[in-house]
């Protein structure tokens, strides 16, 4: 190309790529010819540059900044940009390698690793496995052959798990209380105990306790009670699983404490809740 040499791959993504929110469209490698300049340009997708060696200065609206060897920056949609090298050096010139994304979750998954519209760079993005993953990625991003598919999408949310950076230690989250809420919404059908949310939250018991009601009004332990109380009562009068299978499925270990949980929250049996819902008169 006029400013660059470039080798492009293109990818024609499967459905199952589209239906799972994001996708690769295309992953390259370029190296600056002297006086590389691109744009001022919009791009469509979301196209993510990594900064191999060198510097490259980027305009994004009306901001600038000066990106260096490890770095990386995104072309969001709808938005102006012009980027050129810095400095160019004949015997060591600019190399970036790209991967440009689509579909209606990029935008999140970029926001989640700190890349936005009025701030499309991160500093020092080159973790040591992140080559490796560009390099993959490169190698399959074309490849129609039974697989690929989910190939590239273990590759792409790869790049994101590595992007993301180090996992914050339990106890340092923000999120933590929230975080305790979707352990409980995603797991109580599998037999957690509040102790189990507590090693999560990697907070004390009582500062769970005193936090949970406080922003939830109610106790953890009765939140989970809740939640398998409700799916009890869903199972009961919307499915045909028996009172044991519903025990079970909720994961209770016998049918007496399961029929004993279901009393003290309902005020009857199991049994006579099914036979209660089903004389009803529709």
């Amino acid at each position: 190309m006029a400013f660059e040499y470039v080798d492009m791959k293109y990818c024609i993504p499967s459905d199952m790529e589209r239906k799972s929110g994001i996708w690769i469209l295309r992953t390259g490698r370029s190296i600056a010819k002297s006086h590389y300049y691109v744009g001022p340009k919009v791009s469509e997708n979301y196209s993510l540059h990594f900064v191999l060696n060198g510097k490259v200065s980027l305009v994004y609206g009306e901001e600038e900044v000066t990106l260096s060897e490890g770095d990386a920056f995104c072309l969001f949609p709808h938005i102006r940009y012009s980027y050129w090298e810095s400095n160019h050096h004949p015997e060591s010139p600019l190399r970036t390698h790209s991967v440009t994304l689509n579909g209606e979750f990029a935008v999140s998954a970029l926001n989640r690793i700190g890349l936005h519209s009025h701030k499309p760079f991160i500093r020092n993005a080159m973790k040591a496995e992140l080559p490796g993953v560009l390099n993959q990625i490169y190698e399959c991003v074309d490849d129609d052959t039974l697989g690929s598919e989910f190939a590239r999408q273990k590759w792409v949310y790869h790049l994101f798990e590595l992007l993301s950076g180090a996992p914050a230690k339990k106890g340092s989250r923000s999120n933590w209380l929230e975080q305790s809420l979707h352990y409980m919404d995603s797991h109580y059908m599998e037999g957690i105990t509040v102790t189990d949310v507590v090693e999560h939250a990697g907070v004390h018991r009582t500062h769970l306790y005193c936090e949970f009601i406080r922003v939830h009004g109610i106790s953890p332990s009765h939140y989970l009670m809740k939640l398998r109380m409700e799916r009890a009562a869903a199972l009961l009068t919307e499915t045909d699983v028996s009172v044991t299978e519903a025990a079970f499925s909720l994961g209770y270990s016998n049918l007496h404490t399961f029929s004993r949980a279901f009393a003290k929250y309902h005020h009857t049996s199991p049994t006579a809740y099914r036979q209660q819902y089903v004389l009803v008169p529709t």
